[in-house]
């Protein structure tokens, strides 16, 4: 196990064998401090050998609620000329959103794995429980240029495999189309994050940065714009308000993301 020390890199990167090509631990005991309710998140990206049943789940604690979350998806093909395609291209290795490589252009693959742990304050209702859910299973809401999977919370009416929290907790899987945008508005008291997994997503009202696959953001503020152009993007947001801290968090230099890495 070794220490990421780069200046904008806060997880560590875990050793991969079996059915992970890549397990990363983005919050821990280290930096939990700093993302309030959320004690813990760990991502696997899948490989074709990943079977749920593999996943040990963690000890029951009264103060603490988890969450595992899989990830499929259909694999697409890149962006491709027609020739190319008329050529024999979908026989070549193709991508899915979340960057897993397949051979077959429609094959449904688990792409990516998340278990999330939570804080609970005492005596409030969802310490000690577990939910285990697939994307196929969560609530879908389709806009123009986006699809939300909803897993806590609600989303334009629409409510989550966890309707309610205590935490007035929201976490959504949302799947930029090529040049689609999406807009979501938190409390500015909450702890708001996202984590890229798929193509390039690009924050702010003129597209001011872009990040890529494995970026963790911390939000500031409270409004969240997002676009994408040729390539689509895939993230997890993340957001709730916190169980300690009584001011709202304030990144250095007035950023309006903090970049944990790029």
């Amino acid at each position: 196990m070794e220490a990421k020390t780069g200046k904008r890199s806060v997880w560590w990167e875990l050793s991969s064998a079996g059915p992970c090509m890549l397990l990363r631990r983005l919050i821990n005991r280290h930096n939990q401090a700093a993302f309030d309710p959320f004690s813990w998140l760990a991502v696997c990206y899948c490989s074709p050998e990943f079977d749920r049943a593999d996943i040990i789940p963690p000890p029951i604690q009264p103060q603490r609620e988890t969450l595992n979350y899989l990830v499929t998806g259909l694999v697409d093909p890149p962006d491709l000329e027609d020739e190319q395609l008329s050529l024999g291209a979908s026989s070549q290795w193709l991508t899915v959103l979340g960057g897993l490589k397949q051979m077959y252009p429609t094959q449904s693959v688990y792409v990516l794995n998340m278990e999330l742990w939570m804080h609970v304050a005492p005596g409030a209702d969802g310490g000690g429980k577990r939910w285990e859910f697939e994307s196929e299973e969560v609530p879908l809401v389709r806009t123009s240029g986006a699809q939300v999977r909803v897993l806590c919370g609600s989303f334009q009416h629409r409510e989550g495999k966890i309707a309610q929290h205590p935490l007035d907790t929201v976490i959504l899987d949302v799947t930029l189309a090529p040049g689609g945008e999406f807009e979501y508005q938190a409390p500015s008291e909450n702890t708001t994050f996202l984590y890229v997994f798929g193509g390039k997503v690009f924050f702010g009202e003129d597209a001011q940065v872009c990040y890529g696959k494995d970026s963790l953001l911390r939000v500031c503020g409270s409004e969240i714009i997002t676009s994408s152009f040729s390539t689509g993007g895939r993230f997890l947001l993340f957001s709730a308000r916190p169980l300690e801290r009584k001011k709202p968090f304030s990144c250095p230099k007035n950023d309006c993301v903090c970049r944990m890495k790029k």
